[in-house]
């Protein structure tokens, strides 16, 4: 019985793992990009705050860097992937 369920969950674990596979480059590759424009945004929202003297715009930029920085939407989709790892791990254990 057990034999015969690890044979229909091979391919739906393959599929998952080569998938995990893929979307952990992915997350890595747009990691990169985006803490480069996080911290660009960062560079603008302090220009703005000092240089043009507009503090309310420039909190505002610099929370969309901390949004799009490591601690924001990357965390998320990463901690995404990982469950769906865990899914896949947990399917090949039967």
């Amino acid at each position: 019985m057990r034999l015969f369920l690890k044979m229909i969950l091979f391919p739906i674990t393959l599929l998952l793992t080569v998938l995990v596979g893929i979307l952990r480059l992915f997350c890595h590759m747009s990691t990169m990009v985006l803490g480069s424009i996080s911290f660009l945004l960062f560079i603008l929202g302090l220009a703005v705050m000092f240089l043009m003297q507009d503090y309310r715009s420039g909190l505002q930029i610099m929370v969309l860097s901390f949004a799009l920085g490591p601690f924001g939407l990357p965390f998320i989709v990463s901690f995404l992937v990982e469950l769906i790892g865990l899914f896949n791990d947990s399917l090949k254990t039967v």
